[in-house]
């Protein structure tokens, strides 16, 4: 029995959050490629109907809780970066229209960052949002950089999505 139990936690790892050795894990339909020094939550509110949350990935070391990570203070060159669904059939006559997700773009680019109004009125000052669609699900990742952001955090930030494979069912 206990040989069992040992086979059923060793095929259910990837179930429990946090990465492969190779940085690469594949949840919800969702493979991302995460650097090993970054912390990751996949699944952070496993009871949220709409939206799912996929993941949230950080540069730092954390034990906060996801909205604590991206709604709370930022280290100096720090990033926080999520990936969450719009559901829509959860949502009936309220979900967002198609149309309101562009196509994933080609290569996600963070560009100026600015405060937005997300997470429930949470408001950060140096972010970037994408609302895109792929795979014909309604995606949209948001990344939330503390003071003093590098271009070298924001190309990091910007590698993790642009290396998003997304599956058309999750």
């Amino acid at each position: 029995m206990r040989m069992c139990w040992i086979l059923v936690f060793a095929l259910c790892a990837g179930c429990f959050g946090g990465s492969s050795p190779e940085g690469h894990d594949h949840h919800l339909g969702v493979v991302a490629v995460v650097p090993r020094t970054w912390s990751v939550t996949w699944r952070p509110c496993p009871d949220c109907a709409d939206p799912r949350g996929i993941f949230v990935a950080s540069s730092f070391a954390t034990r906060e809780g996801p909205r604590g990570l991206m709604c709370g203070p930022l280290p100096a060159g720090g990033v926080v970066v999520s990936l969450d669904e719009v559901l829509a059939t959860p949502l009936g006559g309220r979900a967002p229209r198609r149309g309101d997700f562009a196509p994933r773009p080609a290569s996600f680019r963070i560009g100026a960052l600015r405060s937005a109004a997300v997470f429930e009125g949470c408001n950060q000052p140096r972010t970037r949002l994408f609302r895109f669609r792929d795979a014909g699900r309604l995606l949209y990742a948001w990344a939330v950089f503390g003071p003093h952001a590098s271009r070298a955090i924001r190309a990091r930030a910007e590698a993790l999505l642009d290396g998003l494979r997304i599956s058309p069912t999750g």
